[in-house]
């Protein structure tokens, strides 16, 4: 969701087809959102409650990732489900912000930090997936039963 509109429709489209990908092959739930305001929360109370209001990951397995950025007050943050915390430690989700978002960022390119950071982190899902290899099917279905 890009609620701050700072993606092109061809960047928006690439990083659909990453996310959707990335959760088919390895089961992690990665999300991307913009927001114009963090209405004056903290980015770490503000991207919970997102993340837990939208319901990102798969309710079984807690797996769920999400990159939020707040340009407007100048904040970036990866919301991590808890049940792959020790995949994405505070530490590796810092590092992806300072080496991969933040440079691009200061550089004037934003999509190209965020795509780098999704990107980063989707590389990391393929060493530790939370499924069998394409097997989410049967765990989306049984998340809808």
């Amino acid at each position: 969701r890009d609620g701050a509109d700072l993606l092109s429709p061809e960047t928006e489209s690439q990083l659909t087809k990453m996310l959707d990908e990335a959760e088919e092959n390895y089961g992690q739930q990665l999300a991307v959102v913009t927001v114009e305001s963090l209405h004056g929360y903290s980015i770490d109370d503000f991207s919970l409650q997102y993340a837990n209001a939208w319901g990102v990951g798969h309710r079984d397995r807690n797996d769920g990732l999400m990159i939020l950025v707040a340009p407007n007050e100048r904040k970036v943050r990866i919301e991590v489900g808890l049940g792959i915390e020790d995949t994405f430690s505070n530490a590796f989700c810092q590092g992806v912000i300072d080496r991969h978002i933040l440079p691009a960022f200061k550089a004037g390119e934003l999509e190209r930090g965020i795509v780098k950071g999704a990107g980063t982190l989707i590389d990391r899902m393929k060493l530790h997936p939370t499924i069998p290899a394409n097997d989410n099917e049967a765990a989306s279905a049984k998340e809808a039963a």
